[in-house]
């Protein structure tokens, strides 16, 4: 019997710090970094987006050789089969689902998805595969598969943080014509990251404490070099080579992600510093609004009531 593929999967709502977070985590010995791989099929087959490394996902060295052994897979259909049958709110039914015997497309998904990672496994010849997709949906799904091994990674942020970054314009760096990041209102933002962190949480129930963790943004930015350490133990690769060359400073190569934050282009020495610009730029008839929105799950997560700058020493 083949090998069980082993996925490490990045789960959340967005604007939380999964790209670099990808990005450090590719760059360990024996991980390979994918980025967003739901999207796979409509952004980087369809649309034509680019890789990390530069060049139209269809074209790279190593996903050209991933869509030569996924040859006769239709692009559009499969896009069909995701709206179908791994939207959020699946989320928790598919925790309990059977894929086997479930519905067509829930099936058929289920089966590329297999073929798909063991593609990128045997293209790479990685130990870990690291997909950031962040859906909780999808994350579901992996515990359902036979031949995939999942452990999971529930990165969250403050919600107030969140915020202020979704109503920032960032250009989009992989496409043919200038266009820039999707963005979100303040009220959209609250209820997604609601929804989708609480959908994370019943992931991470589910998957239990020996295949999963819970990582908050601004304890990955104080201590990252600890953070992807412990990520690295999670996964079994506890002796790993990480490519820190301090605790703050981390040197990123050429990297292969297929969708995700143009940092995914981000390449040579780095520094993860904390971000906290949001503190004092941010609007307070915004922050009002997002306390108010997201309070129940802000004790949760330990966030303060009112946001404070982390120490200088932190």
């Amino acid at each position: 019997m083949p090998e069980r593929v082993r996925v490490l999967y990045i789960m959340g709502w967005g604007r939380s710090g999964s790209t670099i977070l990808d990005n450090l985590l590719g760059a360990v010995d024996g991980l390979f970094s994918m980025g967003e791989l739901h999207y796979f099929w409509e952004r980087s087959v369809l649309v034509g987006r680019s890789c990390g490394c530069g060049r139209p996902v269809t074209e790279c060295e190593v996903w050209s050789k991933v869509l030569r052994a996924m040859e006769g897979s239709d692009a559009r259909e499969i896009v069909r089969w995701q709206s179908d049958a791994v939207r959020i709110r699946h989320t928790w039914k598919l925790l309990h689902a059977d894929p086997a015997g479930g519905a067509p497309a829930l099936k058929a998904y289920a089966d590329v998805t297999t073929r798909l990672y063991s593609a990128a496994r045997d293209v790479t010849g990685a130990r870990v595969l690291v997909d950031s997709s962040k859906r909780p949906s999808d994350a579901a799904l992996l515990q359902l598969l036979p031949e995939v091994d999942p452990y999971f990674v529930h990165l969250v942020r403050d919600p107030r943080a969140v915020a202020y970054s979704w109503k920032r314009k960032k250009a989009q760096r992989d496409t043919a014509a200038p266009a820039e990041m999707l963005m979100h209102g303040t009220l959209n933002n609250a209820v997604n990251w609601t929804v989708w962190n609480l959908a994370a949480d019943a992931v991470r129930r589910r998957a239990g404490r020996s295949r999963s963790l819970l990582l908050r943004y601004e304890d990955f930015v104080s201590r990252p070099r600890d953070s992807i350490a412990s990520i690295a133990a999670l996964v079994g690769e506890a002796s790993a080579v990480l490519p820190f060359d301090d605790e703050r400073t981390a040197h990123l190569g050429t990297n292969h992600t297929v969708s995700g934050n143009p940092s995914r282009f981000t390449t040579g020495p780095v520094q993860i510093r904390p971000d906290q610009q949001w503190i004092t730029a941010q609007r307070l008839g915004d922050r009002v609004a997002t306390t108010a929105l997201t309070l129940p799950l802000l004790a949760r997560y330990r966030y303060p009531l009112v946001p404070r700058a982390a120490s200088a020493s932190s």
